[in-house]
């Protein structure tokens, strides 16, 4: 399966609501509801050229899937002094278990790395997202810390993994 990046287009609006009100994503993500109108607004004020990271707070592409629109990754918290982010994804559903994920975070690792000055990448991930440490496991990121009650998912204080990668560890894998 050949899978991409490509920048937002608002055409991809629709299915970016319905991926983001699935039951895994409201299970695992402390989402705010936002109206379609402020989704919209929210993706066009993302940034998709990571040359200069200063410009947008945050990034985001598109996964294209064999021609489908299938989910999204992102770069978010951006400290441009310590040269550190925190990446974002999530696949639809319906998508999941094909190892879209995967190949999607990995492409956008590569793409942090080789077109911006960040030296490390962190993920904050749900204690039971099983699949979503999996995926950051398989690309090298390191269990760097357990973060009790950390965030606030449906009303409910949740555990967190929090994974960190380096650049140099992602020259040196295989």
């Amino acid at each position: 399966m050949q899978v991409q990046l490509v920048p937002y287009l608002p055409e991809f609006l629709d299915r970016f609501m319905e991926w983001r009100n699935e039951p895994a994503s409201i299970r695992h993500n402390p989402l705010i509801t936002v109206s379609r109108e402020e989704a919209s607004r929210l993706r066009l004020a993302e940034g998709s050229d990571l040359k200069d990271p200063r410009p947008f707070e945050s990034y985001r592409w598109f996964i294209q899937a064999d021609g489908n629109i299938v989910g999204s990754v992102s770069i978010k918290n951006i400290n441009t002094i310590m040269n550190y982010a925190e990446i974002g994804y999530g696949v639809a559903e319906q998508w999941q278990g094909r190892g879209i994920a995967t190949s999607a975070v990995g492409a956008l690792v590569d793409k942090a790395f080789s077109e911006s000055g960040l030296r490390k990448l962190i993920a904050f991930v749900h204690d039971q997202n099983f699949a979503s440490c999996r995926v950051l496991d398989k690309l090298g990121f390191i269990r760097e810390g357990f973060l009790r009650e950390h965030y606030i998912i449906n009303g409910r204080a949740e555990n967190e993994v929090l994974f960190g990668l380096l650049r140099h560890e992602r020259a040196n894998a295989p």
